[in-house]
C-alpha cells in the first residue's frame, strides 16, 4: 500500500491549514490503522501530525506534536533529517535502512521510506512508513554465509534434481572433475559417474524418507576421462515441490590405493605363510609319519608291546598333517597354479556340505579376455565364503549355489540360497560381514548388491531366499585409468 499516495486522494485539493483536520476523521485513521508498518505523518517542521500506533509507553494521540527525529537514536539523525529535508526539497520518494541494537542487545533492522504528500500541488507533508526486516535481513544473512561456506568447502558440493541433471556446484567440485567454473550445471551426473547415477532407480527412492543421508562411492570421471574414487554422502531434500539431492564429495583415491596395498601385502603374507605350512611344515610333518610307520614295522618282531603307542602317535602326526593342511588352506585358499578360483570355489562347497549338512554346488562358466588375478580371485573367494557362513546361520538355508560367470572384460559371483531371507534392514545392521563384503567389491571397483530369491508374499511355505550378486570388472578401475587411452569428450 502506498500511504502517502491515498492520503493525496482523501485530503484532495484542500488547503494546507485544512490538513490537521483532514487526518483527524475517522476514514483517515482507520486507514492508516490498517497499515502494519509504522506511519508518521508530519508537517514541514517534521512534527507529527498523526501516528497510526504508539511507540513504548506513549499512544498514538501522545505523539502528536512531538518531533519526529526524537523517536530516533542520535546515531542516525543526521542520516533522518538529510533523507527528510531532500524529500521536501524535491519531491522525490526517499528511504533509508537503520540497524538498531535492541534490549536484548540483538541488532534489528529497519526499512524506512519518506513519500511527499501534496495537497494543491504543494507539499504540505512527510508520510513515513517504517518496516522493520529484522527476519528478512537474518535469513539473507544467514544464506549469503551458507553460501560462502559452501563455496569455501575443500570437499566438491552439487545440488542435483530428480533427473539427476546437476542444478548447483561449488568451485570444489568442478575442480574434482577437471571442469571450468559452472561447466557442468545443466549436465546429468551419468557422466561423471555411472552407479548409481545412470540407474535413478537405486537412488531416487530415497525421497521417501526425507532427512536421510546414504554413503555413496564410485568411480569418477573426470573431464580428461581419468578416473578417481569417489567417496561422499547423498542427501535428499524439497525445493519448490520438486525433490533434489545434495551430493556431497571427496577424492579418496589415494587412500584406496593404500588401502588396496595394506590388502595385497596382507594377502602376500598369508600366501607365503599358507605355502610354508603346506611345503615346509607339512612336509616335514608327513616325513615324519612316514618315519614312525617304517619304525613300527621293525617293532612289531622286536618289541611288540609298544607298538600301541607308536601307533597312537603316527594318528597324532596324520591329524597334524590334516590339521597343517586346513590352516593353509585357510590362509591361502586360492592357488592360481592348481586350479585357480573355480577349483577353489567348488572345495568351498564340498567343505561346506561336509561341515554345515547342507547341499551346496558351484557351477562356472568363464571365459574372460585375460585370467583372472589374484588379487580379484582371493576377494570373490572371501565374498563367497561370507555368502555361504551367512545364508547356514541367519538364513537357516537347505542348500546353496554358487556361480562364477566371467565374460569379456567382467566376472560375476552369484550366490543364492533358499533360506529365510534378508532382512530389509541387514546392511545397515552393526555387523560386519555384510560391510566387509562390500568393501572387498568396492577395492575391486565393483559392487554387490542384495536381493531376495523369491518375489515378496510368495505363495505356500516358500521361503524367500537370498541372492548375492557381485560384479567386479577383471581389473581395478584406479588401474585401468593408467592405461586408458583418453577420448576426444562431446561438446
Amino acid at each position: 500500500m502506498n500511504t502517502a499516495k491515498t492520503i493525496d486522494l482523501l485530503i484532495g485539493v484542500s488547503a494546507e491549514d485544512g490538513l490537521r483536520s483532514t487526518l483527524q476523521t475517522d476514514a483517515m485513521r482507520q486507514l492508516v490503522g490498517a497499515v502494519s508498518e509504522v506511519v508518521f505523518v508530519v508537517d514541514r517542521g517534521l512534527r507529527i501530525l498523526m501516528a497510526n500506533r504508539g511507540i513504548g509507553e506513549r499512544t498514538a494521540r501522545q505523539l502528536e506534536g512531538v518531533l519526529v527525529t526524537d523517536f530516533f537514536p542520535p546515531s542516525l539523525h543526521a542520516r533522518a533529517l538529510s533523507t527528510l529535508h531532500r524529500v521536501l526539497a524535491n519531491g522525490q520518494v526517499d528511504g533509508y535502512v537503520a540497524e538498531i541494537e535492541g534490549n536484548d542487545g540483538q541488532s534489528r533492522h529497519f526499512d524506512v521510506r519518506v513519500s511527499p504528500i501534496r495537497a494543491e500541488q504543494k507539499i504540505v507533508a512527510l508520510a513515513v512508513v517504517t518496516s522493520e526486516t529484522t527476519e528478512q535481513v537474518r535469513a539473507e544473512r544467514a544464506i549469503a554465509t551458507q553460501a560462502r561456506m559452501i563455496e569455501s568447502m575443500l570437499e566438491g558440493v552439487a545440488v542435483i534434481n530428480e533427473h539427476g541433471v546437476i542444478e548447483i556446484t561449488n568451485p570444489a567440485f568442478d575442480t574434482l572433475f577437471n571442469y571450468g567454473r559452472g561447466e557442468l550445471i545443466g549436465r546429468n551426473m551419468s557422466m561423471l559417474a555411472g552407479w548409481p547415477f545412470e540407474q535413478p532407480e537405486r537412488w531416487q527412492p530415497l525421497s521417501a524418507k526425507q532427512g536421510r543421508s546414504i554413503q555413496v562411492e564410485f568411480d569418477g570421471r573426470r573431464a580428461d576421462d581419468t578416473h578417481f574414487a569417489a567417496l561422499g554422502v547423498l542427501s535428499r531434500f524439497e525445493i519448490a515441490g520438486s525433490n533434489h539431492s545434495l551430493l556431497v564429495l571427496q577424492d579418496v583415491s589415494e587412500r584406496k590405493q593404500l588401502e588396496r596395498a595394506i590388502l595385497q601385502a596382507v594377502s602376500r603374507e598369508q600366501y607365503r605363510i599358507g605355502n610354508d605350512l603346506h611345503d615346509g611344515l607339512g612336509q616335514e610333518l608327513t616325513g615324519i609319519a612316514l618315519m614312525l610307520r617304517g619304525l613300527a614295522g621293525r617293532l612289531t618282531t622286536e618289541y611288540p608291546t609298544i607298538l600301541p603307542e607308536i601307533e597312537g602317535i603316527t594318528r597324532l602326526v596324520n591329524n597334524s598333517i590334516e590339521s597343517t593342511r586346513a590352516l593353509a588352506r585357510g590362509l591361502s585358499p586360492v592357488n592360481l597354479e592348481r586350479g585357480g578360483l573355480s577349483d577353489a570355489l567348488e572345495g568351498l562347497a564340498m567343505h561346506a556340505t561336509e561341515l554345515y549338512g547342507v547341499h551346496v554346488t558351484c557351477t562356472h562358466r568363464v571365459k574372460t579376455i585375460r585370467p583372472l588375478s589374484t588379487e580379484l580371485a582371493n576377494h570373490l573367494y572371501r565374498i563367497a565364503q561370507e555368502a555361504v557362513r551367512n545364508a547356514v546361520r541367519h538364513g537357516q538355508a537347505r542348500s546353496i549355489r554358487l556361480h562364477l560367470h566371467g565374460a569379456r572384460a567382467k566376472v560375476r559371483l552369484t550366490v543364492t540360497d533358499d533360506g529365510l531371507g534378508m532382512p530389509s534392514d541387514a546392511v545397515d545392521a552393526p555387523g560386519l560381514g555384510l560391510k566387509i563384503m562390500r568393501y572387498r567389491a568396492r577395492i575391486l571397483g565393483g559392487e554387490v548388491r542384495f536381493e531376495r530369491g523369491a518375489p515378496d508374499g510368495a505363495a505356500g511355505d516358500v521361503r524367500p531366499g537370498t541372492r548375492i550378486v557381485c560384479e567386479c570388472p577383471l581389473e581395478p578401475a584406479a588401474d585401468a585409468a593408467k592405461t586408458r587411452r583418453p577420448r576426444r569428450r562431446a561438446s
